[in-house]
């Protein structure tokens, strides 16, 4: 293993890293090391002017020198002998600006290595030489015969930089090797033209009215050759909206003749692209700087067009940041989870005291407060512990349960400093991140909790210390006040199966808190489409579930993020934030019959009903929601929702991805959730079956109105339409009796119910609702399957479930289109269920085409009816051998 903080570095860099950056072969170069004779031209072995680090941990007798043996493209290289040491040896400063991008690349050959790493740093140094920015090169460890190639850039200096200095390291964890080999070669830094995107926190976060400026910052560009700049700016689903592109001029003369050209004024140029104002949703500028026709650097960043909001003082809405690292954003960070619909963050605080930046401190501490006015509750994340704590378990390391189940003398100390600065602050804790198992089944939870929290409690007040649990443990029973677990999974849950594992938790009064984590979809194998699709539906899920708290995982991570490290949003960031705006501090409601069956949520909030819709096939919902509707998709983009100018009702497109409806009258959402049937079912039998509507005038006044029952074809309703007259909150129940026709098949029936309602205004309101023909006593199924000889097989099986048992007999009728029926008897059925079995030729035939089998009560009133269509599952079955069996030849009629 390597030195972790070298580690860190490496990672930092990597994310900090332009997307679209890669090393330019024709760079020009500033600087090159290959350590052959003429660099060390006093012969000590050692390149003339390099200096090696001296102190603790790092020895001297660890062997540094030329070796005259060994090269990659010449003689010689910079060698290291591992003895057990660190070592490291830097070169001497060279003056650099901070108008270029600079790109490393060299050359490390390792042997025998399997604790210590060789690596490369790059190093920025001010006026003083004091170090401003560092770099670090992937580590290259183990045996390799040939040389390893490592990079790094583009790197873009801050404006004090004024020297670059190279490292050559040998580092290491608490092993170490006390033998092996290291070669450094060909290192090498180049130069590049500096293009840069400027954003904050507004230009991220785009009004929807507003004006689009993109500016770009171009610097270093070389009087000798032509360079033009062309951007691009494409949606969330990639599609190119607008581009530009613009040749940017160092002579005069050259600027003649060439339209849409620029003429720089000195080495520093920033260009603005104004673009007309966006429709809502995610945008990405991809930027691209061309020197004599060859692409040399490319960046690009993202912004969201949206409505600007006022954070809501409650909801269940949260991030989670995994990772504390001087690139995050904590300036902007308040003012952009404000705008993401959030209530809660968690945050890592275990380290901060420690950070190496004196201010650090006093910055996540007015992160934190700002959180606070922005009605955004902090929870400190104790999951890094410090490097001395944590190396005291060694290789027994489970996770931070081990360091809390200690005595409050062995942590306790680490904390103090934490505690005293941030408990004013935080009065959530989570011991561990989302991905610490330690806890889960740990015997005495409890007085560990206790434990900790009493340490809290001694310099805050109402102190809640939480826990990660995950989906296949049984959540602990009985815990303490205060407490809270945050549940995860290894895998990602879908909708469903968030569902199902949320309906087994335990709601009682008493039990902890279940706040749920959230990892979205990679970007790799997945499209956008599904990606916002899937993170919606789960947002969903865990809302009408009733989780205590819904929480996006790591929200700067590189593949599943909401945000990237320089605070601008990912592809899911509009997803998440439409779906936690229009749900945050919203409550369940239920949901109602569509015409179309697409499922459904209803929540409400102040004066309005949000309604989340989707259908697996897409489809077109007609209902009327309100007056003031309006509709989007999960990017919170507008939908266009015609209405009927008579009914007044909308035209709703639906699809597999949600619909977000806000605005809609919750007077009439209440009214269409409580309007039902009494029974709502009747029995198998030919003859009159008494029901009755019932519901509640949902209405702040008194209401009068009318009410249709629109049944279906060939059944009797009497009456059939009602007139009633109802105070506020009052129930109704009005009475009706049907009779069904004895054609009239088993199953769910679609029925609607027309209500004409005179309130302030008059209202039109169709309720749709199903009507099950059979009680499900008697259950009828039919398979049907081609077998060999182009015969159709029919299976139909009639099961009793009649309470107090039945013993029953039927005459069985199937019926063909233009053939004879076919019959069979079924006698003395008791418990269980009965097969019976039909053959018919030219099986083709009949493919698509509606069977019907009616089975009749022998002494008795059931009439049992169902019709299928051919054919429908054949794809799914596997070709049954011909047996012998009897066709009976057909009738036709």
């Amino acid at each position: 293993m390597i030195l972790s903080s070298f580690l860190t570095c490496y990672l930092a860099v990597l994310a900090s890293l332009p997307i679209e950056g890669h090393l330019v072969e024709d760079t020009l170069p500033i600087l090159s090391y290959s350590f052959e004779t003429k660099q060390d031209l006093d012969f000590d072995d050692l390149p003339d002017d390099w200096s090696r680090r001296k102190g603790p941990g790092y020895p001297q007798y660890v062997e540094v020198s030329i070796d005259r043996n060994q090269g990659r493209s010449g003689q010689q290289s910079l060698h290291i002998g591992v003895n057990g040491g660190h070592a490291t040896i830097y070169s001497p400063p060279e003056k650099i600006d901070s108008d270029h991008a600079y790109v490393f690349r060299g050359f490390i050959k390792t042997q025998k290595l399997r604790h210590d790493a060789a690596l490369i740093s790059i190093s920025f140094l001010d006026h003083k030489r004091q170090r401003v920015q560092q770099f670090v090169s992937r580590p290259v460890t183990g045996t390799h015969k040939g040389w390893v190639e490592v990079a790094l850039g583009p790197m873009t200096p801050k404006p004090n930089v004024r020297f670059i200095v190279i490292g050559c390291h040998v580092a290491h964890n608490n092993q170490k090797d006390i033998s092996g080999d290291i070669w450094f070669d060909d290192l090498w830094v180049g130069s590049l033209p500096q293009l840069d995107i400027l954003n904050n926190y507004h230009r991220h976060f785009v009004d929807h009215s507003a004006e689009i400026r993109v500016s770009s910052r171009i610097s270093g560009l070389n009087p000798q050759n032509k360079y033009r700049l062309d951007l691009e700016l494409v949606d969330s689903m990639d599609q190119k909206v607008a581009d530009s592109s613009l040749e940017l001029m160092t002579n005069p003369e050259d600027v003649k003749g060439v339209a849409n050209s620029r003429l720089l004024d000195g080495n520093n140029h920033t260009e603005v692209w104004r673009l007309h104002p966006m429709e809502y949703g995610f945008y990405e500028v991809r930027s691209k700087l061309v020197r004599d026709k060859k692409s040399i650097l490319a960046k690009k960043t993202s912004f969201a067009v949206i409505d600007l909001v006022t954070p809501r003082s409650q909801g269940e809405f949260g991030w989670t940041i995994s990772q504390e690292n001087n690139q995050l954003p904590i300036n902007e960070l308040p003012d952009i989870a404000a705008q993401a619909g959030i209530n809660w963050i968690k945050f890592p605080l275990w380290n901060v005291m420690a950070s190496e930046d004196t201010q650090r401190p006093s910055r996540v501490a007015e992160m934190l407060d700002a959180f606070s006015n922005r009605s955004i509750t902090p929870i400190g994340l104790l999951n890094h512990p410090p490097k001395e704590l944590r190396s005291q378990f060694a290789k027994d390391w489970q996770g931070v349960s081990g360091i809390f189940t200690m005595p409050a003398s062995f942590w306790s100390p680490s904390l103090e400093e934490v505690f005293a600065r941030y408990t004013s602050l935080v009065n959530y804790w989570q011991l561990g991140g989302d991905d610490d198992k330690s806890f889960i089944g740990m015997r005495n939870l409890n007085n560990t909790l206790k434990n900790v929290k009493s340490q809290l409690d001694l310099i805050g007040r109402d102190t809640h210390v939480g826990i990660h649990w995950d989906w296949k443990t049984p959540l602990p029973k009985n815990t303490m006040p205060n407490s809270f677990l945050s549940i995860n999974n290894d895998q990602r849950l879908s909708a469903s199966e968030l569902r199902s594992v949320l309906q087994k938790t335990d709601v009682s009064p008493g039990a902890s808190p279940r706040w749920i984590t959230i990892t979205p979809l990679p970007k790799e194998n997945y499209l956008p489409e599904e990606r916002g699709i899937d993170l919606a539906k789960r947002m969903v899920t865990a809302k009408y579930m009733g989780a205590d708290g819904i929480f996006a995982d790591s929200i700067f991570d590189e593949q599943h993020g909401l945000l990237n490290q320089n605070g601008s949003p990912t592809l899911l960031f509009l997803p998440w934030r439409t779906v936690a705006l229009a749900l945050q501090g919203a409550k369940y409601q239920g949901a109602f019959n569509m015409p179309q069956k697409s499922t459904n949520h209803v929540f409400t909030r102040d004066d309005e009903a949000i309604i989340f819709a989707w259908n697996d096939e897409p489809t077109e919902e007609i209902l009327y929601l309100g007056e003031d509707v309006y509709a989007t998709d999960v990017w919170g983009r507008r939908i266009d929702l015609e209405r009927d100018p008579e009914t007044r009702r909308h035209k709703l497109s639906v699809g597999p991805a949600p619909v977000i409806v806000r605005k809609c009258n919750k007077q009439i959402a209440y009214w269409r959730l409580a309007a039902q049937f009494e029974k709502g079912k009747s029995k198998s039998e030919y003859g009159g079956h008494a029901d009755a509507l019932i519901g509640k005038n949902t209405f702040s006044q008194s209401v009068r109105g009318k009410a249709v029952f629109n049944v279906p074809k060939g059944w009797e309703v009497e009456p059939q339409e009602w007139e009633f007259n109802t105070g506020t909150g009052e129930e109704y129940r009005l009475e009706t009796f049907m009779t069904l026709p004895s054609n009239a098949s088993l199953g769910k029936k679609d029925v609607s119910i027309d209500f004409e309602i005179f309130a302030e205004r008059k209202y039109s309101i169709r309720v749709n609702r199903p009507y099950h023909v059979g009680l499900g006593d008697i259950v009828v199924n039919v398979i049907d399957k081609k077998i060999e000889g182009n015969v159709l097989e029919v299976e139909q099986i009639i099961v009793n479930n009649t309470s107090p048992l039945e013993t029953l007999q039927f005459r069985c009728s199937l019926f063909i289109p233009s053939m004879k029926r076919m019959q069979r008897f079924i006698t003395e059925l008791k418990n269980g269920q009965d097969r019976k079995l039909y053959y018919i030729p030219n099986a083709d035939s009949l493919k698509g085409k509606e069977l019907w089998i009616r089975a009749e009560q022998v002494n008795g009133r059931r009439i049992l009816n169902y019709r299928w269509v051919v054919g429908e599952s054949w794809q799914n079955q596997t070709p049954t051998p011909q047996q012998e069996i009897k066709v009976e030849k057909p009738i036709i009629r």
